[in-house]
């Protein structure tokens, strides 16, 4: 039985940053105040509590972790016509905002497609960057589309047509998170799953309470923001990852079902200069358990960059 901390998901501070373009983004701090700065992108259907897992060890270790929530979703004032690069530059400007030359990146699922963006864009800027669980390019790559779950293939091919008939479907997933109790939520979602999610989610009504929060809270202005992020990474991403200059660092589980371990392979191998960490018998859910191991890599990272300035 695995264990998992039960969260207060309730009474996390919501800060609002307002772009040169005037639109706001909604986002949530975790770790140490004044720490080495990291932006957290969340998975989809995502929001800001998804970064809770990591306080306890971004306090210990020394990092400002920024949970920000992409446009229309949680509290994110939504965006139409936005474009996977818009937001590279919507966290550059977040970066600008507070000072910060140089920062890293995380992220989990569909997040990791939003890490891949900046690495491609701004790889100047980074840190470090850490591709957790994270999603591939299945718009891009036809052979990809084997490897992903029944839900997902329905997904895909509605992703080409007219918004409204990705929306109207995708939109089921929120009101279930709004009126399904945890189990229930985790339940519904179980044909997705691999063992180890099941064992962890169905049997944890820890886990079950966070995931269900973290997904209704990205519904909080209706189903528009979630299903274009969702759009976006089901169609082409509008860059290349044989384009990518950076040593990007992958974790992937090798029994995860939402993001088949397939992609991640596929990702290493378009780019020669990152590193996969292969987590064997590892689902999706599990890496919200493994934030202090990614974080003391992250510290390691930085500190064989110091060395190097050194030398």
């Amino acid at each position: 039985m695995y264990t998992f901390k039960r969260y207060d998901l309730t009474n996390i501070p919501i800060t609002y940053f307002r772009l040169p373009n005037r639109r706001h983004l909604a986002y949530a701090r975790y770790g140490q105040p004044g720490g080495v700065p990291v932006f957290y992108f969340h998975g989809c259907p995502g929001s800001r509590l998804e970064g809770r897992p990591t306080h306890e060890s971004a306090q210990s270790l020394g990092f400002d972790i920024f949970a920000v929530e992409r446009p229309g979703c949680g509290f994110s004032e939504f965006a139409s016509g936005y474009t996977t690069l818009d937001w590279v530059e919507d966290v550059a400007a977040l970066a600008d905002g507070f000072g910060f030359e140089r920062f890293g990146i995380m992220g989990f699922s569909a997040g990791g497609f939003y890490v891949n963006a900046c690495t491609f864009k701004m790889p100047e800027r980074l840190l470090f960057a850490f591709d957790i669980g994270g999603w591939g390019p299945v718009g891009d790559e036809p052979a990809l589309t084997a490897h992903l779950m029944p839900l997902d293939r329905f997904f895909l091919r509605r992703a080409s047509s007219f918004g409204f008939m990705f929306r109207l479907p995708f939109s089921l997933i929120g009101l279930a998170a709004r009126y399904m109790s945890d189990k229930g939520f985790a339940k519904a979602l179980q044909s997705s799953m691999g063992a180890d999610d099941r064992a962890l989610i169905i049997g944890n009504d820890n886990m079950a309470h966070y995931f269900r929060a973290l997904v209704k809270e990205s519904f909080r202005q209706g189903n528009r923001g979630p299903a274009d992020d969702a759009i976006r990474c089901y169609r082409p991403w509008g860059f290349a990852l044989s384009d990518i200059d950076y040593p990007t660092h992958i974790w992937h589980g090798t029994d995860d079902r939402f993001a088949n371990y397939a992609l991640a392979e596929y990702k290493h191998a378009q780019n020669p200069r990152s590193t996969l960490v292969t987590l064997e018998k590892y689902g999706h859910l599990r890496m919200a358990t493994i934030f202090e191991d990614i974080l003391a890599s992250a510290r390691v990272i930085l500190g064989e960059q110091a060395k190097e300035v050194m030398e």
